[in-house]
């Protein structure tokens, strides 16, 4: 429902209270509390989507700052390439 619906509840009920009689129209206090539980529901869609975000953003994060560790972690100079280990494998037989 939208703020301009509401406006012309609530003004209907202002008319409606300047009367001998303080009643509110018909289906108002209905369509009031729909919209509240319209509202409370997007309310928390919303939540949840923004908790589902923030998860999926730090999942990548540790994922990015994983890959990044591992990539630059201590090695030991004995440690060789594999490019290096094929290349030293072929030549060795070879004779030199």
């Amino acid at each position: 429902m939208k703020e301009d619906n509401l406006e012309y509840l609530f003004g209907a009920l202002r008319r409606t209270g300047s009367a001998d009689s303080p009643t509110a129209p018909a289906g108002y206090a209905e369509e009031v509390l729909r919209l509240h539980r319209h509202r409370v529901q997007e309310s928390r869609a919303f939540f949840r989507t923004s908790i589902l975000s923030i998860a999926t953003a730090f999942v990548i994060l540790g994922a990015i700052l994983g890959m990044n560790l591992e990539s630059t972690g201590p090695t030991g100079s004995e440690e060789q390439e594999p490019a290096d280990e094929i290349a030293y494998a072929l030549w060795d037989p070879a004779g030199n």
